[in-house]
């Protein structure tokens, strides 16, 4: 708790559902009765006049009476500025910014009779309207005024600023080098404008260049590199003839002199949302003060550099400014974006707590104490941790499978069992491309007792092309009791085989792959191994992709020879079949050691490398696409430059001339985002393959190995997901650590063709080291983590059971 708060003496809430933006409040006496009255305009159109008139603090609270006016206009509220903005009138009036039009308003006191006090009304005195969308507005006495009057100068979201002497229109003209609307500024001592180019510098401009046209380019007064962009400018005037200006950027503060001299700045470690300078003091005593809110809701008060106060706020505000009324000199004045609108000074809040003195302790005892603890944990038995049942249980089924457009979806149904209270539970989905989960990822807070949620399993609706590589999904909960000690199940579960595959009734004899599988004991017949396909006593049973190209696969049963027989139209769709068939004879002959072999030599590793061809082909084509967009984007933004430099003429022809470079440009730029599209389609589909095709090595690899620990090595390298990395990298830098010196590669740039081509010296070596009984490679990581760098771990369970 902080010792130092921002507390609120006047508080209301303007409006319900409203919004304001950071320029929406002006603080200004419009009646000349020495106080200040606080003008306010919403994005929804409402404008407000408050003033106060209450006792001092803490007496002082919000009255119905405080509100003068509330009056509903036609359009958003963009800016609310006041001034003598009337011709021969020394009263100050309202102006009111709107996207297509400057108002100007008047306020008339009627003086009450009654016990209702006087009566306040709003008057339209005149309007501008334009066709450029409005961006922000400042009111001044402009060409160097006594301050009698004052003028009105509107700049557009397209750097077009237009001048407007009170009921008149003055000019109007473009500022040079402008991309992005920036805040604008009137500095009285120099008759100037100041504003943020496109370059990011600082630039003042003379008024009256802006206001003569015979001069075609303007030039600035003076200019300052930043090199950051600008929350809001603001200016002092010390005296009529000094004015200091404000700059609030991203991660600085400075403050100018009217001719361009930086006085300060102040390196700020926040971010800062709104700032508010002012004197403090009379001249030449004074001082120039500074409030910035930061987005740490904390309010900053800096004397030029040094920090003199810092205090907490109560809520986020999005403008902050200073007022005096007769009951209070100097409340901040707060709003923020919704409307909350208060009136706080700075105070203090004593802290209660007290921090208890350290006790002295012996160092001998905790020398002792340190000792019998390191000699309990290592007489601790890790079978007893080991044994520990998990505050959470997982029990999962499979149920309601139906068709749903061109593909399939199957509710998973999963009931949560604590065995005591647990603070939250979050629940993950795994599942290889082209299948996901909906939703993805469960919270779950304050879990007493057992709770049963309920996901759908389906392909992914923009991926009808896609190879499905596996249905296992394997589901991860991890929790957190009430003593904050985090723990962690999973499970794995096999879904339907008709998620992506279905039968196909008539016979398919193009198959372009094939592989077989020999088992100790009788094949099963295929109506008992796929129950929910078989429906007589056939030998051979035929399954048909779910997707856009239908692809099939053949599974022949051979007795005769005491194997199963696979024929596919492409190795890449043929891997969940194989898994199904290895799992469910396994299972059918759970009660014997089954023995299941296949020939190395059908292993499709040449399909495997031309698919990884492929893939680093799309990825470069990818890059390459990307690059030329970013250039042709580079390209936009320079025709534009010379777009706006061009309006300046105010002529058809001079921008003529751009129009077939505009086309050509927008032209070539549509059609490489279509192709983009199609590439980064034809990527997801081609990395598809490539994961079905490193699930089908690993299989086929199993079921042919000789050193079972190279191969769980080569699963986990090749056979993981990855979102923003480089799947040939990650496996080229796994595999390079795994083998070792055995061989060298000479790979002498980051050339495609040259992780290719290393990728296969790779892959050849560690399937001859699996596939025989000679040598083993010696593991570099540790005992307790033989992993590799694939960034997802995957599970230490068999890969064939659930």
């Amino acid at each position: 708790m902080s010792l130092f708060k921002v507390r609120d003496c006047w508080s209301t809430v303007c409006g319900r559902g409203e919004t304001f933006g950071c320029d929406a409040l002006a603080v200004d006496d419009l009646f000349g009765a020495g106080e200040d009255n606080v003008i306010l305009g919403s994005l929804d159109g409402v404008l407000r006049v408050y003033g106060v008139h209450a006792a001092p603090p803490p007496d002082l609270r919000y009255s119905p009476s405080d509100l003068l006016i509330e009056a509903q206009t036609d359009s958003p509220v963009l800016q609310v500025c006041t001034g003598k903005l009337i011709s021969c009138s020394p009263n100050k009036n309202i102006a009111v910014l709107h996207p297509f039009s400057l108002v100007v308003h008047g306020v008339n006191c009627i003086a009450g009779s009654t016990d209702h006090g006087d009566q306040y009304v709003l008057e339209t005195m005149y309007e501008h309207k334009f066709d450029r969308s409005a961006y922000q507005m400042v009111v001044g006495p402009f060409g160097g005024g006594s301050g009698s009057r004052d003028f009105a100068c509107v700049m557009s979201l397209d750097g077009a600023v237009t001048v407007y002497e009170q009921q008149a229109f003055g000019f109007r003209t473009a500022l040079p080098n402008y991309l992005h609307p920036f805040p604008i500024k009137y500095v009285r001592s120099v008759d100037a404008f100041i504003t943020l180019n496109a370059d990011l510098c600082l630039v003042c401009y003379k008024y009256q260049e802006l206001a003569d046209p015979s001069l075609k380019q303007k030039w600035p007064i003076w200019s300052c590199t930043l090199g950051e962009t600008l929350y809001d400018i603001q200016t002092v005037e010390i005296t009529p003839s000094v004015t200091t200006i404000h700059v609030l950027g991203e991660r600085n503060y400075y403050c100018f002199q009217g001719n361009g001299v930086l006085w300060f700045m102040k390196r700020l470690q926040y971010t800062p949302c709104c700032f508010h300078p002012y004197i403090l003091g009379e001249h030449p005593e004074n001082k120039t003060m500074c409030m910035i809110v930061s987005d740490t809701d904390s309010v900053l008060v800096y004397d030029q550099t040094k920090l003199r106060w810092s205090a907490k706020l109560s809520f986020h505000p999005c403008i902050i400014a200073r007022a005096s009324f007769k009951a209070l000199q100097g409340c901040l004045v707060m709003l923020s974006e919704t409307g909350d609108l208060r009136f706080c000074y700075l105070g203090t809040e004593p802290m209660i707590f007290m921090t208890p003195e350290r006790p002295i302790k012996d160092h001998k005892d905790t020398k002792n104490q340190l000792a019998q603890l390191k000699k309990d944990l290592q007489n601790m038995s890790l079978q007893a941790e080991t044994d520990t049942l998990p505050l959470l249980k997982l029990n999962t089924r499979i149920l309601n499978l139906r068709s749903e457009g061109l593909g399939k979806q199957c509710d998973i149904e999963i009931e949560v069992s604590p065995s005591l209270a647990t603070a939250s539970v979050q629940i993950t989905f795994q599942m290889v491309a082209p299948l996901v989960v909906s939703p993805a990822v469960i919270h779950l807070k304050d879990l007493t007792e057992s709770i049963t949620v309920r996901v759908m399993a389906h392909r992914q609706n923009d991926d009808t092309e896609s190879a499905v590589s596996s249905t296992e999904c394997t589901i991860c909960a991890y929790y957190s009791g009430t003593s904050d000690v985090p723990g962690s199940v999973q499970q794995t579960v096999r879904l339907p085989l008709t998620l992506a595959y279905e039968v196909h009734s008539t016979p398919y004899l193009d198959f372009s792959w094939s592989a077989k599988i020999s088992v100790d004991e009788s094949p099963v017949a295929l109506k008992t191994l796929f129950k929910e396909f078989a429906d007589s006593s056939l030998a051979e049973l035929c399954f048909r992709t779910i997707t856009g190209n239908s692809k099939y696969v053949g599974v022949t049963s051979l007795p005769a020879n005491r194997s199963y027989e696979i024929r596919s139209s492409g190795p890449e769709y043929t891997n969940v079949i194989l898994e199904e068939i290895l799992f469910r004879h396994r299972e059918y002959y759970k009660t014997k050691k089954c023995v299941m072999r296949c020939d190395k030599n059908e292993i499709p590793v040449a399909d495997l490398y031309r698919t990884i061809e492929e893939y680093v082909a799309l990825k470069r084509r990818l890059n390459i696409i990307q690059e030329e967009i970013a250039s042709l984007c580079s390209q936009y933004r320079i025709i534009q430059k010379c777009l706006f430099n061009k309006l300046k003429e105010n002529t058809v022809l001079s921008v003529s001339s751009l129009n077939v470079l505009i086309d050509d440009t927008h032209e070539t730029l549509t059609e490489k985002m279509l192709e983009i599209a199609l590439v980064k389609q034809g990527l997801k589909v081609k990395f598809c393959q490539l994961m079905s095709l490193s699930r089908l090595l690993v299989t086929m690899l199993g079921l042919c190995s000789k050193n079972d620990k190279i191969l769980l090595e080569l699963k986990e390298t090749v056979v993981h997901f990855t979102d923003n990395q480089n799947w040939e990298d990650i496996v080229f830098h796994s595999l390079t650590y795994l083998v070792g010196n055995k061989i060298t590669l000479n790979v002498q740039s980051d050339d495609p063709a040259h992780v290719v081509m290393s990728l296969r010296t790779l892959i050849d070596y560690v399937i001859q080291h699996i596939t025989s009984v000679k040598d083993e490679l010696q593991a570099k990581s540790k005992k307790d983590n033989t992993r590799g760098v694939s960034p997802i771990l995957e599970s230490e369970e068999d890969f064939y059971t659930s």
